[in-house]
Order: structure tokens, then C-alpha cells, then sequence
């Protein structure tokens, strides 16, 4: 049924576009000029639609839909005095109707003239219904997120679903408004409010999911998305947050399922395969992390990400020669992410071509130097192959960007390494009363001093 209705909406919009070329006015059927508004709309011609809602006009000037369908294309198009005289002449044929208002202060918002809005909203607030009050609310909204009064803007939302918990649009610009504001826990009862009425609201359950994420409450959150689109098994959001934050949690089962069923239901992507991708490697299924990494290659030829997370599932197998050349095509694509260079390095470390890995892992300490981890892996490095100056200047130029203990212990390895025992006891005695826990990084840049028996004696002693 669906695709009859979509093949006929194409043939409309073919028919419309023919005739449009040749500069013939075709007369319509209202339902067939509200298809084509449809049409362009979601495609995101919003020129093409308010050219179509014009024709509307002039062949059906009494229906008041058109009036309101094209001032609210001249709204979303930042037209908003072409918007406002539309709404006159919509407001001679249906003098009360609240759309013609709601849209008004719309207009009057967005030409920052918020004061006539929220007193056109307040004059419009007696005697309506319940489902009325909550769209005037919702307009009242928009008003206090132009001024960037982000906590008015949640609670005239909440209030507003409070009026109507079925109003959709402020179901789906709430969660914006928490963000904002960071009322999580006042989402939380005002979802949980809401379910209580209607439990089959996706997307109460939904914005419930994103409060209880940013709360760290991670179980809830994920029952939360499950329940969104087990309600609502189209809604393609639900799927991929839920997704991202199993693969956050390491729930790396968990998280492919649900990439999965994304995958059955809607066009896939590269970002999706990726992420499949991921999910396997994190897994130690190199296999299939490959086989889903190079369908997102085949639809996004210049994902750098999927070329690098390719090299490291060769990186994990020992395949260093694959490995080389895939970070080397990630790079190619993209020459400022530090940790490709990174991984370039080691990769020329295990296939001992040190000349080459040098200065990968130097670039990219000079992208991110204020990331612990680059400077560790290059001192490792350098200590490796007992470049030992070396070593030692870069504990001393990475201590100028303040990176804490870890770069004092790093250099305490390189002190060892170089026989310089006194000096190294020295500052070792320094670092372990800062920072006991740290230690372990002595011994992951030099492994042969774990049997240094004088060394795990003065660790020992500070155990406590």
C-alpha cells in the first residue's frame, strides 16, 4: 500500500515538474497541492514548496491551510513580513482561527518583536482547551529560547505537556530545553509523569533515556531507549543512542544487536558499519570487524576512521605489514589525528623500520602534547632503542605542559635505563609521595627493571 501511494506522489511531483518546465498552470485538487507541499518539504526544497503552496492559493484562495502552509514556509525561510501580510489575508477569511496567531507570534519572535508575541500569546490563552493552551505554550517557548532564557523555555515546555501530554512537538523540543538547562531530574519526573498517563509515549520514553544518560544512570537510560523503539520500531534515534551507549559501556554484544537491527530497518551507512565493525574487533573477531569495516569503505571511500580501525585489527593480530599500510591510507586522508600517527609508529616499530617510526610518534606528540599517552609511547620508544638522551629530553620538554606524575615516573625509567641510579632513586622518592599508584609506569616503559630488587624494596616501603 505504501509503495502505491509513494509511486503516485512521484508521478504528481514528475507531472507537476513537467508542466512547471514548459510554464503550464495546471489545476490541482487540494489534496494532490498538499502531497506536493509534503514533498518538498521533506526533501528540503523549501523554495519548490512555497512556489506550489502560491499555486494553492491562487486555485483554492478560500482553503485557509495554504495561507497557513505558505506562511509558515516564508517563517522557516526567514521571510517573516512576506509571513505576516500572508497571515492578513488569511485572518479575512477566518478572523479566529489560533494557527493564524500561533504563527504571527512566530513571525514576531523571529523579528525580535517578543514582547508583541508573549502579548499576542497571553490574549489567546483565555477560554481554550487544554490541547490549545499547550500549542500557545509551546509557541511561548520559542519566545524565551530566542532570549536564551533556557530554564523558562523547560518549564512553559513541561507545563505545556502537562496541558496536553500527547503534543508532539513539544514531546520532541523539550529534550533541547534540558540540555539547555540542565533540569535532568526535573525530566525525569516530568517523563515519568507523563508515562504514567500514557504509557506507550516513545518519545517520553526516549527523552527519559537521554536524562537518565547524562545522570549516569546507564541501565536505566538503556531500558528506556529499548522501550522507545520497541514502541515505535521506525524510530531510528532510539536504536543508535541506545547502541552508542552499550558500546560506551562495553556491552559490546548488547550494543550489535541493537546496530543490527538498525541495519534490517533502515538504509545503512558508513557510520553504522563502522560502528558494527567495532563491536567485533572489541569482540576479537577480526573477521567480520574487517568484512563490515570494507562495506564502509565500499559507501564512504575517505572514512579515514574506517582505515584506521582497520589497522588495528591488523595491529591486534600481529599483522604489522596490513597494519602499515592501512594507518598510511588513514593518514593520507586525514594528517592532523595524532593517534594515527601513533599507530603509524608502532606498526614501523614491530616491523623494525625505527627510522620511519621516530618521527610519527614526534608528530604526534606536536599535534596533542598535552596527552600523557603520546608522550609515554614515544619515550617508550626511545628507550626501546636506547635513543636514552633522547628519552630524557622529552620527560623534560613534556614536563612544561604539566602532565602530572606519570611524566616524573617516566623519567625515573629513563634515569634507571641510563645508569644514573642515584638520581633516579632520587626523584623516585619524590613521586611515590605523591602518587603511589602511578609506579606501575616505571615498569611499563622499562619492563627489565621489575627485577631490580633495590627498586621494588624502596616501592615496597611506601606501600602504606
Amino acid at each position: 500500500m505504501n509503495n502505491e501511494r509513494d509511486q503516485a506522489i512521484y508521478d504528481l511531483v514528475v507531472e507537476y515538474e513537467s508542466n512547471s518546465k514548459r510554464g503550464l498552470e495546471v489545476f490541482l485538487s487540494e489534496k494532490s497541492y498538499q502531497q506536493l507541499i509534503d514533498y518538498y518539504e521533506e526533501e528540503g526544497q523549501l523554495d519548490r514548496a512555497l512556489e506550489v503552496a502560491g499555486h494553492a492559493i491562487h486555485h483554492h484562495n478560500y482553503t485557509i491551510d495554504f495561507y497557513l502552509r505558505k506562511a509558515h514556509l516564508l517563517i522557516d525561510t526567514h521571510h517573516e513580513q512576506d509571513a505576516l501580510e500572508t497571515l492578513d489575508q488569511a485572518a479575512l477569511f477566518a478572523p479566529r482561527e489560533i494557527e493564524i496567531d500561533l504563527l504571527r507570534a512566530e513571525a514576531f519572535i523571529y523579528m525580535d518583536r517578543i514582547d508583541e508575541a508573549l502579548a499576542l500569546l497571553e490574549d489567546r490563552k483565555i477560554n481554550v482547551s487544554k490541547e490549545t493552551l499547550s500549542d500557545i505554550l509551546l509557541v511561548e517557548a520559542m519566545a524565551h529560547e530566542h532570549q536564551e532564557e533556557y530554564e523558562l523555555m523547560f518549564y512553559t515546555l513541561s507545563r505545556a505537556l502537562r496541558e496536553n501530554h500527547s503534543n508532539e512537538e513539544a514531546l520532541e523540543r523539550v529534550w533541547l530545553a534540558v540540555e539547555l538547562s540542565k533540569k535532568y531530574e526535573e525530566s525525569i519526573k516530568l517523563h515519568d509523569y507523563i508515562l504514567d498517563i500514557d504509557p506507550y509515549s516513545y518519545l517520553s520514553w526516549y527523552n527519559l533515556g537521554h536524562a537518565h544518560a547524562y545522570l549516569g544512570n546507564y541501565q536505566e537510560a538503556v531500558d528506556a531507549y529499548e522501550f522507545a523503539f520497541v514502541i515505535n520500531e521506525r524510530f531510528e534515534y532510539a536504536y543508535r543512542d541506545c547502541a552508542e551507549l552499550c558500546f560506551e559501556m562495553k556491552r559490546y554484544r548488547k550494543a550489535l544487536k541493537c546496530y543490527q537491527e538498525i541495519l534490517e530497518l533502515f538504509e545503512p551507512d558508513s557510520e553504522l558499519l563502522l560502528r558494527i565493525g567495532q563491536c567485533y574487533r572489541e569482540m576479537g573477531n577480526y573477521i567480520d570487524a574487517r568484512k563490515y569495516f570494507h562495506r564502509a569503505i565500499q559507501l564512504d571511500p575517505l572514512n579515514d576512521e574506517v582505515h584506521f580501525h582497520i589497522g588495528e585489527c591488523y595491529a591486534d593480530e600481529g599483522k604489522w605489514k596490513q597494519a602499515v599500510r592501512s594507518f598510511r591510507k588513514a593518514l593520507s586522508i586525514e594528517n592532523s589525528r595524532e593517534e594515527y600517527y601513533a599507530a603509524l609508529a608502532e606498526a614501523f616499530f614491530h616491523t623494525n623500520e625505527w627510522e620511519k617510526a621516530s618521527p610519527l610518534y614526534r608528530a604526534a606528540v606536536d599535534i596533542a602534547p598535552e596527552d600523557i599517552r603520546y608522550w609515554l609511547r614515544y619515550i617508550a620508544f626511545l628507550l626501546a632503542t636506547e635513543a636514552y638522551r633522547e628519552a630524557l629530553n622529552c620527560t623534560e620538554e613534556a614536563e612544561d605542559y604539566e602532565l602530572g606524575v606519570e611524566i616524573l615516573y617516566a623519567r625515573i625509567a629513563v634515569l634507571f635505563s641510563m645508569g644514573r641510579r642515584k638520581e633516579a632513586f632520587y626523584w623516585l622518592g619524590e613521586a611515590l609521595a605523591e602518587d603511589y599508584d602511578q609506579h606501575r609506569v616505571v615498569f611499563d616503559l622499562a619492563p627489565e627493571l621489575e627485577q631490580d630488587s633495590a627498586l621494588l624494596s624502596m616501592i615496597a616501603s611506601y606501600r602504606l
